[in-house]
């Protein structure tokens, strides 16, 4: 095999595990994320169950208090993220390859995304995302996700990881304490 033939061979090998890294989950997702990386066409029963399920209406955002301040919430009262390699109204979380969209899950939406008491309404966007398909809402340009770890309202067990996701303040600013 020549040399230019195997340098795109090296150049993969060597970045997968930081595109791993950055749209992976916690530690305890290590065996899913290997099933992804050496199979990804197939799907464990862990991950077809944290897919997110298709928006059922207006997606609702809230303002929520956190250990970190003031923060955006999903009507639920779950945290909500960005991910700090997202462009405005862009999403580059789309594959399930390296588990992104399985432990990121997209706030979706149906129609326009209501803001609750504290949330700035201008800032409340809606944009076309494909993989997975669908509106997802953002928040001053930044795509907005859910992490599948945080199980509760007030969990913030996606703050920081990577140091590629965050939550937001109402004013739309990134809050980077961990």
């Amino acid at each position: 095999m020549s040399i230019g033939r195997a340098l795109p061979a090296v150049w993969i090998a060597a970045l997968a595990p930081a595109g791993m890294a950055a749209c992976g989950g916690s530690g305890d997702s290590g065996d899913a994320q290997a099933t992804a990386a050496s199979a990804p066409a197939a799907k464990t029963a862990t991950q077809t169950a944290r897919q997110p399920a298709a928006a059922k209406g207006p997606a609702v955002v809230k303002v929520g208090r956190s250990r970190l301040g003031r923060i955006l919430v999903d009507g639920r009262g779950r945290t909500l993220y960005y991910f700090t390699q997202d462009k405005p109204r862009r999403a580059l979380c789309t594959s399930d390859y390296l588990n992104c969209t399985t432990m990121w899950p997209p706030l979706v939406t149906t129609g326009r995304p209501r803001g609750a008491a504290g949330v700035k309404t201008g800032l409340l966007e809606v944009f076309h995302r494909t993989k997975p398909a669908g509106s997802q809402v953002a928040y001053h340009g930044h795509p907005l996700y859910l992490f599948v770890d945080d199980k509760q309202p007030g969990d913030l067990k996606g703050q920081g990881l990577y140091d590629y996701w965050y939550v937001l303040s109402p004013s739309g600013r990134p809050i980077k304490r961990k």
